[in-house]
């Protein structure tokens, strides 16, 4: 009789299982990304098949030997189960190092809660997106992209949330009060080839319609503060930086645009919601609204 495997109970003995090189891919996103669903790796590594079949093969044969493990988002009652979402174990990181690769360096408090798990997935897909908008690109390419959760080291002596690579505190210059400047992921952009000196940085807050509209006002002033002091220089020579903020629906994107009405450093704030972006849109599209309600395309 044949035997099935559970999808998020590991065998307790290791599968015969023989290495192939897109299961080293598969390992190599997941370094990249943290987190990533079954459809994600799908589009990233098995994209010529036109089904999932054999990435749920290759993923299962990764989980049950312990290269990766499986996390399932929290879902509230009655809206069924969520897509589950694969990450590196420690088996696949030595593994990675053994073929030289550098193992980026996460939150030292362990996996992404469930609850959080979305928010994660959704900044996976922002990447995925814009990773492959710039794949055949003949003049730009992603320089760097680096998570919130991401830490400055895996020696870093930082403990809390000082320990993250992008997180800052600021203190406003005229009500001393002290704000987080803690993006959702950093972006930078730059030409190849003769245009390789030219770059752009970008901030992303990916808002799932959770946060008091306070909150995002906050942020903005945050940011504001952070450019008027240039503590964003410690990432190049940038002459500024743009905010880009991904919400959940149309009616929140305008709502966030709305509240940031005369607010100081909105200029820089461009908003959209996630049902407007995809792999042309992101860049090459007029999909972001900025302060002066104007569409705006992050490339033209």
């Amino acid at each position: 009789m044949k035997t099935y495997l559970k999808r998020e109970k590991r065998q307790p003995q290791a599968l015969p299982c023989k290495l192939t090189e897109r299961d080293l891919a598969i390992l190599l996103v997941l370094n990249r990304y943290r987190y990533l669903r079954t459809g994600q790796v799908k589009r990233l590594i098995f994209s010529d098949n036109s089904t999932l079949q054999s990435t749920r093969r290759r993923l299962r044969c990764l989980f049950h030997n312990a290269y990766i493990g499986v996390i399932t988002p929290f879902v509230k009652t009655g809206q069924g189960s969520g897509e589950s979402a694969y990450y590196l174990e420690k088996s696949g990181m030595n593994l990675l190092e053994e073929y030289g690769e550098t193992v980026r360096a996460f939150s030292k408090s362990g996996n992404v809660r469930h609850f959080f798990l979305n928010h994660a997935l959704d900044l996976s897909e922002f990447h995925l997106l814009l990773e492959l908008a710039l794949r055949n690109h003949p003049k730009i390419h992603l320089r760097r992209f680096v998570c919130d959760y991401e830490v400055k080291s895996h020696l870093n002596s930082e403990k809390g949330n000082k320990a993250f690579a992008l997180y800052d505190e600021v203190t406003h210059p005229v009500s001393r009060r002290s704000y987080v400047v803690h993006p959702d992921a950093l972006i930078i952009l730059q030409g190849k080839g003769e245009l390789e000196k030219y770059q752009k940085l970008y901030f992303l807050e990916i808002d799932r319609g959770t946060e008091r509209l306070e909150i995002v006002r906050n942020k903005v002033i945050g940011y504001n503060t952070y450019l008027q002091k240039r503590i964003f220089t410690k990432y190049g020579k940038f002459d500024g930086f743009q905010v880009l903020i991904q919400t959940n629906s149309e009616k929140r994107a305008e709502n966030i645009r709305k509240s940031l009405t005369d607010q100081e450093g909105a200029e820089f704030v461009w908003v959209t919601d996630v049902g407007k972006i995809n792999e042309k849109s992101i860049l090459n599209e007029a999909v972001w609204v900025d302060h002066e309600w104007q569409l705006r395309s992050v490339l033209k």
